[in-house]
C-alpha cells in the first residue's frame, strides 16, 4: 500500500468557517495535526500542551487545541497539534476512531468499521447488615491483605 492522502475540512469550535487541509493518513499518529497558522487563523485555542514522540524517536512539546472537523459526511470535534512551518498536517487515528473509519490497506482508502467494546456485567456485591453503603470497605485481595 502507498501513502493514503486526502482532504478534511477544519474550523474552530464555533463552527463559523471551515478551511480545506490536504492530510497524511497517518495511523500511527494519536491526534490530527495541522498548520499553526492555520489553526490560528481559525480561532482554534490552545488547551494544552504535551509532549510528542516523533517517528525517529525525537520528542518535541506540542501545543494541543480542538477543532471540529469534517471528514466523509461526517462533522465532529476532535483534538488537533498546532504544526511547525513545512510540517506535514495528518489525520491521526483519534479522528479516525471516532469518525468509525479504518485503513484498507490492500484498496488504499477509508472504510466503515463497527465501534467496538467490552461488554461485560459487573457482579452485585452484598452489603453486610448495618454497613453504611457511602463509605467504602477495604476488601482482602487474593492473599487476604487489605
Amino acid at each position: 500500500m502507498g501513502k493514503l492522502e486526502l482532504t478534511i475540512e477544519l474550523a474552530n469550535l464555533e463552527r463559523e468557517t471551515f478551511e480545506s487541509l490536504d492530510v497524511l493518513v497517518d495511523t500511527g499518529a494519536t491526534f490530527t495535526k495541522a498548520p499553526a497558522t492555520m489553526l490560528n487563523r481559525l480561532g482554534v485555542m490552545v488547551e494544552r500542551t504535551a509532549e510528542s514522540e516523533l517517528a525517529n524517536g525525537a520528542t518535541v512539546t506540542r501545543e494541543i487545541g480542538i477543532a471540529a472537523i469534517r471528514l466523509q459526511g461526517q462533522e465532529f470535534l476532535t483534538p488537533v497539534i498546532f504544526g511547525g512551518p513545512g510540517e506535514r498536517p495528518l489525520l491521526g487515528v483519534i479522528a479516525l476512531e471516532h469518525a468509525l473509519l479504518a485503513v484498507d490497506p490492500v484498496a488504499g482508502r477509508l472504510v466503515p468499521t463497527r465501534l467496538l467494546e467490552l461488554q461485560e456485567t459487573v457482579p452485585q456485591q452484598k452489603q453486610p447488615e448495618g454497613q453504611d453503603r457511602c463509605i467504602a470497605q477495604p476488601q482482602p485481595d487474593e492473599r487476604g491483605l487489605k
